[in-house]
């Protein structure tokens, strides 16, 4: 099994996983989403760790993402089902 950060991270280098993030529409989803990778955690635990990874301190590479709009996803996300 994948921990929640290492899934992050993995989501963070794929498009595709980004494009099937984007696609989700409710939480029962996203827990389907996160089974079939193989992720420990819930829904809830995600929500957190992307909350953490949005608000917690920032490195040069994680500012140069959310320029480049690498880590919208994230936001947005965690927005839309936590926010």
């Amino acid at each position: 099994m994948k921990t929640i950060q290492d899934f992050i991270k993995e989501i963070e280098g794929s498009a595709a996983f980004q494009d099937e993030l984007k696609a989700i529409k409710d939480k029962d989803a996203l827990a389907e989403f996160l089974k079939k990778n193989d992720v420990e955690g819930t829904v809830e635990d995600f929500g957190k760790a992307l909350k953490v990874q949005s608000e917690g301190e920032m490195t040069d590479n994680d500012a140069e993402a959310v320029a480049g709009g690498r880590w919208e996803w994230g936001y947005n996300l965690w927005h839309y089902f936590f926010g």
